[in-house]
């Protein structure tokens, strides 16, 4: 997957580490989201990588992860659930739990050893294969199902990577990042990402590890901004568990921004009401679940 040359459409030539606009417009992010609504979106991910944590840790007492992961829920409902947690819309969800359900059927007496053993060889660095091959080849293995077997559950390549690094980020948050295309999308070249780097050239790749390398950077050098923001609370970086999702809160936080102030500059205040209020806006991005009602009143 190439990454392309044109600058983002939602980058101006100012735009970088010095701009004050940019700075000025995260700043807002405290008329927007406010400290507890962060603090509770940082938990609801620590809950996930739980969730995670509980069925791909590694094998007591050895290094690598289970080949036979307890994935084997007659109805899909686990599937279903990590397919919902590493997309960020329904539509895509489906396609991915579709996908690996389809993985499952091909499979006669043993239809989960497929699906678990693509797991495991994605969160498994044995013989040193590097993390970025590893998700190629998860991949690969996605997006050329449907294809190699006439399947209509062919799955887009950009959800393929979003549920190969969601795997990887939310089973070992310390060490790997999520890659979603809000964040960054080859295809499209836009995303919150180069908006903060100032244009694209960091984010150039010709492969999907290189890529993934790239993304990883850019987001480290992101946080920049955020330490001058205000939104990265001693509550988030110094909670050792809220940390390791300070960059997927503070991401999603500043996409929520951008949008806001694009809107309020090109759209009229009626439709602006219409916008989801941003604490939704973001789980949306991050892939939770809609919060009920008496938490969603701005």
């Amino acid at each position: 997957m190439g990454i392309g040359q044109r600058p983002s459409h939602i980058m101006k030539p100012k735009h970088g580490p010095e701009d004050p606009e940019l700075a000025e417009m995260l700043q807002e992010a405290w008329q927007l989201v406010s400290i507890a609504d962060l603090l509770h979106i940082a938990d609801e991910l620590i809950a996930r990588h739980q969730w995670f944590a509980a069925r791909f840790a590694p094998l007591p007492g050895a290094g690598s992860f289970a080949h036979s992961l307890p994935l084997n829920d007659d109805h899909g409902d686990d599937l279903a659930w990590l397919a919902r947690s590493v997309t960020t819309s329904k539509r895509d969800a489906v396609s991915l739990k579709d996908c690996l359900l389809e993985l499952r059927a091909q499979h006669g007496q043993h239809p989960h050893d497929r699906v678990s053993s693509l797991v495991a060889a994605l969160l498994n660095d044995e013989n040193g294969c590097p993390v970025g091959k590893r998700i190629e080849a998860f991949v690969v293995a996605l997006s050329k199902n449907g294809s190699e077997n006439g399947s209509k559950n062919r799955l887009d390549e950009r959800v393929a990577l979003e549920a190969a690094t969601g795997l990887l980020h939310f089973t070992l948050p310390a060490t790997c990042w999520w890659w979603s295309r809000w964040m960054w999308d080859a295809t499209t070249r836009t995303g919150i990402l180069p908006l903060l780097a100032g244009s694209v050239h960091n984010l150039r790749a010709c492969r999907i590890g290189e890529g993934y390398e790239k993304v990883g950077s850019v987001t480290a050098m992101s946080m920049r901004f955020a330490e001058g923001t205000g939104l990265l609370v001693s509550e988030l970086v110094n909670h050792p568990q809220r940390v390791l999702f300070a960059a997927d809160v503070f991401l999603a936080c500043a996409y929520v921004v951008y949008l806001y102030g694009i809107s309020s500059w090109r759209l009229s205040r009626e439709f602006n009401r219409l916008l989801p209020v941003p604490p939704v806006l973001m789980r949306r991005l991050l892939g939770l679940p809609r919060p009920r009602a008496t938490e969603e009143k701005a």
